[in-house]
């Protein structure tokens, strides 16, 4: 069979869920997975736990063999160069990456080193017809669009100064250099907005962002207007635009943002109102409070209270972090994408209850594990 297609990153969030839909559509022996072990039987069962977690089922998960693990890290990939299985994918969906917002030493060498590793490991094979870069759209950098709207645009900003944390850069310096070393690598960029939940599995795999918004309303404050909108996606849902991309005989565009776009944006009142629903709560409503960055200190006695047991130093530095984000109010067109046929992102609001269920049990200092590795 030379039509494999090769996932990295499955044992991650979103790379777990794109197998996961993958297995889904029937496609599980047409998969290839790199993981990293001592071994490729450990490999194995380090995708499997993690997709297991992703909804995948027993019988899902038994038609991935151990000669589907490539067992090698994107810092050693030399060590797997000569592997004949590597002749036969014909699809590449390149997820695997550090997605932090912390400053980690390690996200360039991870991010972008590791990227441009794998291309060259990929580069001229025989049967490959498609390299899917999972970027993100937040690499747009800093005043990217007019009144929040952003384009599918192919260039992104490579200044550190245009970034809000170093991730958006390096994944920005990824598809950079991916252009730039090999031209006619069959490159298409996938770029995610902000990626919540799951909509049947609700915040289970990943409470990553979604405290977010549990800490705003809490607080009553942040540093988005209640009527202002924010794009936001389930991984599922993303998953399989994904692997729509992928199976696609033909694509008319090389950059599509993964997005709610301006059909499944929800506004902050929404979701004030959809979240107080679910947890039992009264909307946070006239009483919110739009606050600057800058301010967000004021709002540490209010942490103390709300939140007992976090870190409210780590705390505000994280609430500055995602409200820089979040302040931008940014929406990201899908033009490209909706015009593939790929149906549009439900909006957060559909499945919010779900996460709200899925992490009551879970404290807000353990949730925000999942963006500060």
């Amino acid at each position: 069979m030379n039509n494999l297609i090769l996932i990295t990153g499955a044992t991650g969030f979103l790379g777990g869920a794109t197998a996961v839909e993958a297995l889904k559509r029937g496609l599980g022996d047409r998969l290839l997975f790199l993981s990293r072990a001592d071994t490729a039987e450990a490999a194995l069962l380090r995708v499997a736990v993690n997709l297991k977690i992703l909804g995948a089922t027993d019988a899902e998960i038994c038609r991935i063999a151990v000669d589907q693990i490539i067992c090698a890290d994107l810092s050693g990939l030399d060590l797997v160069a000569h592997d004949a299985r590597l002749d036969r994918v014909s699809t590449v969906i390149h997820s695997a990456a550090l997605a932090t917002f912390s400053n980690h030493p390690s996200l360039e060498k991870i991010n972008v080193d590791g990227t441009v590793a794998l291309a060259k490991l990929l580069y001229k094979r025989p049967s490959l017809a498609r390299f899917i870069y999972i970027g993100t759209a937040m690499a747009c950098g800093e005043h990217a669009g007019d009144a929040g709207s952003i384009a599918e645009r192919l260039d992104l900003p490579l200044d550190a100064q245009q970034h809000l944390v170093p991730y958006t850069r390096s994944k920005a310096l990824a598809e950079a250099m991916l252009r730039s070393e090999f031209p006619d690598l069959p490159l298409v960029m996938a770029r995610p907005s902000i990626i919540v939940g799951h909509t049947r599995l609700g915040c289970a795999p990943s409470q990553s962002i979604f405290w977010v918004f549990m800490v705003a309303q809490m607080l009553g404050a942040f540093t988005i207007a209640l009527d202002q909108k924010i794009d936001v996606i389930p991984v599922d849902w993303c998953a399989g635009a994904i692997v729509d991309l992928a199976l696609r005989d033909k694509l008319s565009s090389r950059v599509y943002h993964l997005s709610a776009g301006d059909r499944s944006s929800v506004s902050f009142r929404e979701v004030d109102i959809a979240l107080a629903a679910a947890r039992g709560v009264s909307p946070v409503g006239a009483a919110y409070e739009q606050v600057a960055i800058e301010s967000l200190g004021k709002l540490l006695p209010q942490m103390r209270e709300c939140i007992p047991g976090c870190n409210d130093r780590l705390l505000l530095r994280a609430l500055k972090l995602y409200g820089g984000f979040a302040g931008l109010s940014y929406v990201f067109r899908n033009d490209n994408l909706l015009a593939e046929g790929i149906a549009p992102s439900p909006p957060l609001t559909d499945y919010l209850a779900r996460c709200v269920d899925s992490a009551r049990d879970i404290s807000i200092a353990e949730q925000m594990k999942w963006d500060f590795k």
